[in-house]
């Protein structure tokens, strides 16, 4: 069986009917750690046995992944091999073979899980995308993506109502707009804002008082600061990612793709193309909502002035790699000279 959805996984679950192997991974570590949790007590239940349930991660011994993957059930009907988090990284090839083959050595009594509740491969992630496509073959593969916003909205509510408490739509999208779209720390934020709201409804003022801004939420707020011609909150913004020390050149490459992301879309617009085409044409995925976002927030000031912006910062790009200027300088400036373009640039 190959790629299969969240529902069929939890079919087999509920039916006891297994793959022998699974490959558990996606940005949506939340249901990857929590269906690893079901799949694993459905093997072998909530207090398996030393004899039935093995249990490796990170970087691990091969050779003792392989006994237990050939292990004999003993006295259970099912033995169960768990992998979680996998350092692909720091693996080299002939490494990354081997995991391959030993788990393809999984059969209908020892089920082999592989799962990646926190860890995503970057550097050797070829070899991972090798272990998924042995998988497709000879087992299932359950691929988390983020959810939806109407989805994330509504688990909010559901957060909220186990809380005692009530959010509106507007208030829940509020939430998501400052904390990002992890369900983990969305989770987080809805029962702490829970534990300290006074009234049976989650305000508006609650959610700004209490919810912790992402770093990307927090550079969205300064690209907006900026184009509204609010300064002291821009600067204000950038001293607050300063104090939790950020590195400068996250910030300058993230603020400036947020305006790249805004120029994109207002040139689409302009040609007829769709946003949907945009986040194809660019691979965004799932993070095709910032066009939407980016086209609301920059849709006071010109394409012009959205030109400037851009020349702007490829001038402080060059400047920042030819010259030893402090980057908290460099980065003051440069939204000084933001705010001058967006004033000047309005419609």
């Amino acid at each position: 069986m190959p790629k299969i959805s969240e529902a069929e996984l939890k079919k087999q679950i509920k039916n006891k009917d297994f793959s022998p192997l699974y490959v558990l991974y996606g940005s949506e570590k939340m249901f990857v750690k929590h269906y690893t949790q079901k799949l694993t007590e459905a093997v072998v239940g909530k207090n398996p046995s030393d004899f039935s349930f093995y249990e490796f991660s990170g970087q691990f011994n091969l050779d003792s992944f392989a006994a237990a993957v050939q292990s004999v059930p003993f006295m259970s009907e099912h033995n169960c091999v768990l992998v979680t988090d996998i350092f692909y990284d720091l693996l080299k090839k002939d490494e990354s073979d081997e995991i391959i083959k030993i788990c393809s050595l999984a059969s209908s009594s020892v089920i082999v899980i592989v799962s990646m509740p926190s860890y995503t491969p970057e550097k050797n992630s070829a070899y991972f995308d090798a272990l998924v496509k042995k998988a497709e073959k000879i087992g299932s593969v359950c691929k988390f993506e983020r959810l939806s916003q109407n989805t994330l909205e509504r688990y909010i509510a559901k957060w909220a109502n186990e809380n005692g408490k009530t959010i509106s739509h507007i208030n829940a999208a509020k939430l998501i707009s400052i904390c990002g779209d992890d369900l983990n720390l969305l989770k987080n934020e809805v029962n702490k804002i829970s534990a300290y709201s006074q009234d049976e409804e989650i305000s508006l003022e609650d959610i700004e008082k209490l919810a912790t801004a992402t770093f990307e939420a927090n550079i969205y707020a300064i690209s907006d600061a900026v184009l509204k011609g609010n300064s002291d909150r821009a600067f204000n913004l950038l001293n607050l990612l300063f104090y939790q020390k950020t590195d400068p050149q996250r910030i300058f490459f993230t603020l400036a793709g947020s305006y790249i992301d805004a120029y994109r879309i207002r040139v689409a617009d302009e040609c007829g193309v769709t946003q949907e085409e945009v986040a194809k044409a660019f691979e965004y995925k799932n993070r095709a909502f910032v066009l939407k976002k980016s086209r609301t927030a920059t849709s006071r000031i010109s394409t012009q002035a959205l030109r400037k912006i851009l020349d702007v910062f490829v001038d402080a790009d060059i400047k920042m790699k030819s010259t030893s200027v402090d980057m908290r300088i460099h980065l003051e400036q440069l939204i000084a000279r933001l705010l001058l373009i967006a004033k000047e640039g309005g419609v």
